[in-house]
């Protein structure tokens, strides 16, 4: 009986000491089994924070870059602009230069008819020739001379051939005639091109007969006429 006791209480005494070894053989496989998933997802977690702080600095560097390219881009359209507003401020100036001119040419043709010729000068060319002889400088020279101390004039210019040849080919010549005449009196003396007036008239209006070399000989010519207003010399004296 005693013996029986004896065994009643060891097994009574080991009772707590077995379930508190099965206890802490569950909470190990509890911790075992919570755990592993735990450090995973940390790991997960750890990954994507690591993956994002990549991402935020790529983002970064590209917007900077992005940045710079803009800052460029707009430096390059400032230039641009700035390029462009000065093309437009000497266009500009070109153009009040060029309606000043034409502002002047048309007064002087309103008031046209107020005009009178005071010198004239004839230069002849040779057959088939537009080029000015060492005599014809010297006449436009003392046509230059003249209208240098004027104020108001204008300079009339007509070129003309005799009738040998086409009379489409006439007045091409006639008027390259012309336009040697208008060169050099705009390259030698510094005449302003508004003050001149010319046209080519070919083989029309001969001052001789074009039968004879002799008259062919003055057909071939440009006349230049000096225009002035019709006022005394004292009156354009008084308004230099």
């Amino acid at each position: 009986m005693n013996a029986t006791k004896s065994v009643r209480l060891a097994a009574v005494a080991l009772s707590p000491l077995l379930f508190l070894a099965t206890g802490c053989v569950a909470t190990r496989r509890f911790v075992r089994n919570t755990q592993a998933p735990l450090d995973a997802r940390i790991n997960s977690v750890d990954q994507k924070t690591s993956q994002n702080a990549s991402d935020i600095r790529d983002l970064d560097r590209k917007t900077e870059a992005g940045i710079s390219r803009a800052q460029n881009s707009a430096d390059q359209a400032s230039q641009t602009a700035s390029q462009a507003d000065q093309h437009a401020q000497a266009a500009n100036q070109t153009a009040e230069q060029g309606l000043s001119a034409a502002n002047q040419a048309q007064n002087m043709v309103n008031n046209i008819d107020n005009y009178q010729p005071t010198q004239h000068a004839v230069v002849l060319f040779g057959l088939n020739k537009s080029q000015l002889t060492a005599a014809d400088k010297e006449h436009l020279d003392e046509v230059a001379q003249t209208v240098g101390s004027l104020k108001h004039y204008v300079i009339e210019i007509q070129g003309y051939t005799d009738r040998t040849g086409p009379k489409q080919y006439n007045l091409a010549l006639s008027q390259q005639r012309a336009n040697a005449v208008i060169r050099y009196l705009t390259l030698n003396h510094n005449i302003p091109l508004v003050r001149i007036y010319s046209l080519g008239y070919g083989e029309a209006a001969p001052i001789a007969s074009n039968s004879s070399r002799a008259g062919r000989e003055k057909n071939r010519r440009v006349e230049i006429t000096v225009m002035v207003p019709q006022m005394t010399a004292e009156a354009q004296s008084a308004e230099r």
